[in-house]
């Protein structure tokens, strides 16, 4: 899939060293590791069909004021939230990464 970024916080998150991503925006270093993988594994899947079947992700379309998006698991306490942009080109905006608790 085509991943997009909604803003600078979670794309540096993604391309910064994971050290500099860690003194700059204060997540601890297994969770923007996690975050990496599992922004590297929506590039890869074909499309939100094959997210779904991966168990370990919790995809989930989510509901009230964030209707229209959906998320998958980082961790117990923190999601990756993201809306699909079109239909013929399978592409996800990161909107956050979301602290649940």
């Amino acid at each position: 899939m085509v991943v997009r970024f909604r803003n600078k916080m979670v794309l540096e998150l993604f391309e910064l060293e994971t050290r500099l991503s860690v003194s700059k925006y204060k997540f601890a270093n297994h969770i923007i590791e996690k975050y990496k993988l599992r922004i590297g594994q929506l590039i890869d899947a074909p499309d939100l069909k094959t997210i779904g079947q991966i168990r370990s992700l919790n995809y989930e379309k989510l509901k009230g004021n964030r209707k229209g998006q959906s998320s998958i698991r980082i961790n117990d306490q923190f999601r990756v939230c993201f809306i699909e942009l079109t239909e013929n080109e399978i592409a996800v905006e990161i909107i956050e990464l979301t602290d649940y608790h």
